[in-house]
């Protein structure tokens, strides 16, 4: 038997732009009904597993589902800005074809190098890489302790996750993390993905990045 995770990587819940595949990024949309369902069978599930504290982005959807997990869990949330999604610059509130089409050559430029990508105006993954560890750095206690869960995006939870485990970004990439699946990271900096049950059975939010 593993262990209890050092700390649990979750996603917010589906968005209004999750549905119709729209960047967000900075930006942000609200949660849609699936979504704030999804955030309330997180929260009973993390309530379950014990959390305690839970460290989340400043965005808007990370924080409205973060604060559905406190009130279950009877946990604090404390905001950290190194956990904001990945910034799309340019790209920002477009979907992938739309991107296409203001910057031709973009998607064949991703396929090439999916994690050294970096958007128009925006950020890569390496960037994303070196602000957690910067922040990390400055407040090397910041996912210490029992009971912690961080509640963000699932383009930055892929980059805290080779930050905390050293796992290949190739690794880190698989899949698309839903609102619907946990990342149990633990102290030996081996990690798995726990897949939690959702009554729907059309998938989850679409993962683009």
């Amino acid at each position: 038997m593993q262990p209890n995770p050092s700390v649990l990587l979750l996603r917010h819940g589906e968005t209004e732009w999750n549905v119709v595949a729209r960047l967000q990024g900075r930006d942000d949309s609200p949660l849609t009904a699936r979504g704030l369902a999804q955030a309330g069978r997180l929260a009973a599930w993390a309530a379950q597993r014990g959390v305690r504290r839970i460290v989340a982005s400043p965005l808007g959807r990370a924080q409205v589902t973060a604060a559905r997990i406190a009130a279950e869990c009877g946990a604090t949330v404390e905001t950290r800005a190194a956990l904001a999604e990945m910034a799309f610059g340019s790209c920002a509130g477009l979907t992938l074809a739309q991107c296409e089409a203001r910057f031709p050559g973009l998607s064949a430029e991703r396929a090439r190098d999916r994690w050294g990508h970096r958007w128009p105006d925006g950020e890569g993954y390496p960037d994303m890489v070196g602000r957690l560890r910067a922040w990390l750095d400055a407040e090397p206690e910041a996912l210490g302790g029992e009971g912690v869960a961080v509640v963000a995006h699932q383009a930055i939870n892929r980059a805290l996750l080779t930050v905390l485990t050293g796992c290949e970004p190739a690794l880190a990439l698989e899949g698309a993390q839903s609102a619907a699946q946990a990342i149990e990271v633990f102290a030996d900096r081996t990690w798995r993905v726990i897949d939690l049950a959702e009554p729907e059975t059309d998938g989850h939010a679409p993962g683009v990045i």
